[in-house]
């Protein structure tokens, strides 16, 4: 689901079918990760990583997966970038946006 970045599936009965929805967080919870890797990923891998931002710029809490990111992005496609990156991160649940960013 992550690498496809697929958030819900179908599932369905013997015959076909439709007997629920399974969402990404609901098979996650299997693999519940504390709350502190994920922010160390988030801070280590996303932010300073992958975009080369300074994470002193942003306020990043977790809370039973639940990530809310606060700060100023360079622009509103780096702002959805590093959403989506967050959104990738094992254990990541849910994001809460509270970035603000120059208008276009």
């Amino acid at each position: 689901m992550r690498d496809r970045n697929v958030k819900r599936l179908p599932v369905t009965d013997a015959d076909g079918r439709l007997a629920g929805i399974v969402s990404r967080a609901d098979v996650l919870s299997v693999y519940e990760r504390p709350d502190d890797q994920i922010r160390d990923e988030i801070t280590t891998a996303a932010i300073a990583g992958r975009f080369q931002l300074d994470p002193l710029d942003f306020d990043v809490t977790v809370k039973s997966g639940m990530v809310t990111i606060a700060g100023r992005a360079q622009s509103g496609a780096v702002a959805l970038a590093l959403l989506g990156a967050i959104r990738n991160v094992e254990g990541t649940v849910a994001v809460r946006d509270r970035l603000s960013y120059p208008p276009a």
